[in-house]
């Protein structure tokens, strides 16, 4: 018996992962979502920009590869900051990241009813990376002219009064890689020395454990986990917390193969050893 569940047909582990993740989206629950101190250290700094008036910028480091793990950290991060009364400008260091930064702030600011130029900008995407972020750091208006529709930023109400990257109040990355998280802290922050935060795919994220101890790095939101966290702490449960769902689901049935396949690997060397013995 032991060595037919030892050698048990891949085939089976196969259809309960399937449905692992298909059984959550046709069946509605709820996981209890504790949002972890990284996350909270976010919510935290928006919620105090957002007492004063002040001023986000978030970088929309990501495009459509990366979409399903970023845009709700993006959505929920821009959410918040609109309800606290912060004002947002967006820019971007990866080129194919524009359409999608552009449908964010479009979808959010309807909900919200924030004035294009006022409340929020987008700036669009300028080439360079690190270099670009030094830029942006000592002459805001002159590396970025003008916004996504062509008016001049020193016309803006929004960032007429912004000269570098210390009149602005906090700084977010939604990063996916190379022109993200990193190249903020080693080329700008690191030099400058603002508060800065991030949202980043979960497999990056112990990458920058290291930036959060040193302090570069406010807080993090790691993967669909954190962005689901988010939602949590804003009590807007979306696409995050029903993403979170299967794959937690898929997650534990992993675990649950891995003791078992554990277990039955312990109890078929057991018998052989039994055997042996009565030979």
């Amino acid at each position: 018996m032991m060595e037919k569940l030892f050698n048990i047909d891949r085939r089976i582990i196969f259809v309960f992962i399937a449905l692992s993740v298909l059984i959550p989206f046709l069946v509605d629950f709820d996981l209890p979502i504790v949002a972890n101190k990284n996350v909270k250290k976010v919510y935290n700094k928006i919620e105090n920009v957002g007492k004063k008036g002040g001023t986000i910028l978030m970088s929309f480091d990501f495009d459509n590869s990366t979409k399903a793990e970023l845009e709700p950290a993006a959505i929920a991060i821009l959410s918040h900051a609109f309800m606290s009364g912060a004002k947002v400008v967006g820019i971007g260091n990866w080129p194919n990241g524009v359409a999608l930064a552009k449908q964010i702030f479009a979808k959010v600011s309807k909900e919200y009813k924030k004035e294009n130029g006022k409340d929020w900008a987008y700036l669009g995407y300028k080439s360079g990376a690190g270099l670009f972020m030094r830029s942006l750091s000592t002459d805001f208006q002159g590396t970025l002219p003008t916004d996504s529709r062509g008016i001049k930023t020193s016309k803006l109400p929004i960032t007429r009064n912004i000269r570098t990257i210390r009149d602005i109040d906090y700084v977010i990355s939604l990063s996916a890689g190379n022109g993200g998280i990193e190249e903020w802290i080693v080329f700008s922050q690191s030099k400058f020395n603002y508060d800065f935060g991030g949202a980043c795919t979960a497999v990056m994220a112990p990458d920058f454990f290291p930036f959060l101890q040193s302090g570069q790095l406010s807080g993090l939101l790691g993967g669909l986990a954190g962005a689901a966290q988010y939602e949590k702490l804003i009590n807007k449960p979306s696409t995050a917390t029903k993403g979170i769902k299967p794959q937690s689901v898929a997650h534990l049935v992993l675990i649950f193969f891995i003791l078992f396949g554990n277990i039955c690997f312990l109890g078929n060397r057991y018998l052989e050893k039994r055997k042996r013995g009565q030979q």
